[in-house]
């Protein structure tokens, strides 16, 4: 087959050509790499962006110098060419999930929906965001397992960053008595739940009356706290033994779950006393 795709013409100096164009296009490529890196930093890509553009602008140079020598040495590339695009199709079909997701690492920092550091929930799952790989968005769960979500599933399915705001909102319920002064009770515990240092700077919270249920009225208190998940557990702890604690301090009784219970016995005097003729 060789003979047929190159020609006999082919002389010294077009390999000294080629020898010189290869050590070129490796020139090229380190240079290339080294550009990306330092150029990096200021555009304010993520390092594995950088090696993905490196590595696709190393591609093209290679393939720039492949055609090069080709043409430098007379080979035939036609039938080349028809060998490589069945070969390039079986790749790319093969390999179809793992270019899927290399352009989802892109996409991804793009449109910067997250970053390392973020808290998020994606797919069933909720974490802190430690990498995104050309691969997978790699997330440390709050209970410390490592999880791989593929970059084109972290795309397709809802996602919520939860850290993309400063402040985020929680909405706690509790219930008073039906005999508690609901306007004063829901004054006092709001002016407490505001001086609670957990909370930060976070936007003052507010306490609204929601409802009426079986053993007093409900209440939620709606909080503004720190986004991230450690800091919002203690300050919603914090929020809820201020609440207690200011419904005690202003003699409100949380109510405990009640039942009225008829027993059959009572039921059955009752009706004896009004009609003697009831068995």
């Amino acid at each position: 087959m060789l003979p047929l795709l190159l020609a006999q013409q082919t002389t010294m100096s077009d390999w000294v050509v080629v020898g010189i164009v290869i050590v070129a296009a490796l020139l090229a490529a380190t240079i290339t790499r080294r550009l990306v890196r330092s150029i990096a930093e200021p555009l304010r890509l993520e390092p594995y962006v950088a090696s993905i553009v490196s590595r696709v602008l190393t591609i093209v140079i290679a393939l720039v110098a492949l055609a090069f020598v080709l043409g430098q040495i007379d080979v035939e590339v036609g039938p080349l060419l028809g060998a490589l695009g069945i070969s390039g199709i079986i790749i790319a079909m093969a390999l179809q999930p793992v270019l899927g997701n290399l352009v989802g690492a892109l996409l991804l920092h793009a449109r910067r929906p997250i970053k390392p550091g973020d808290q998020i929930h994606s797919n069933g799952h909720a974490g802190t965001v430690i990498d995104i790989t050309g691969r997978a968005v790699v997330l440390v769960t709050f209970d410390g397992e490592t999880v791989f979500l593929p970059n084109l599933k972290v795309l397709e399915e809802p996602l919520l960053n939860q850290t993309a705001s400063l402040y985020r909102r929680t909405v706690l319920p509790f219930q008073v008595s039906y005999d508690a002064n609901l306007r004063d009770t829901a004054r006092a515990v709001a002016k407490a739940i505001r001086t609670v240092e957990a909370l930060g700077e976070a936007p003052p919270g507010d306490v609204f009356v929601t409802g009426f249920g079986d053993s007093g009225v409900d209440l939620a208190a709606q909080v503004w706290h720190p986004s991230e998940e450690l800091s919002a557990r203690f300050a919603i702890s914090e929020v809820a033994i201020t609440i207690r604690e200011t419904l005690a301090a202003n003699g409100v009784e949380i109510p405990f779950p009640q039942r009225v219970l008829h027993l059959r016995s009572d039921l059955d005097n009752a009706l004896s006393e009004k009609d003697p003729d009831v068995q």
